[in-house]
């Protein structure tokens, strides 16, 4: 009985950790897209030293990390 609580309680705050990285990693990413306006005229260099270079890529690997937010945590599930 507890234990399925305490799992409960587990997958709860995987799917909260799960939506703050996707929610955050979207927003770094829309600042980095208008930040780098336009991206279509850029070569590459252009492109990584641009001003949204960073916040592109750190919305990239939140949202990432938030796909993985469950093997990170260590919920895996037995067969």
């Amino acid at each position: 009985m507890s234990q399925d609580i305490d799992s409960e309680i587990q997958s709860q705050n995987i799917r909260w950790i799960k939506k703050i990285l996707f929610g955050l990693g979207s927003v770094f990413i829309i600042v980095g897209i208008i930040r780098q306006w336009p991206i279509l005229g850029k070569t590459y260099m252009e492109f990584i030293e641009g001003k949204g270079y960073l916040s592109l890529m750190l919305g990239l690997i939140m949202i990432v990390l938030g796909f993985s937010a469950p093997l990170l945590i260590g919920n895996e599930k037995d067969p």
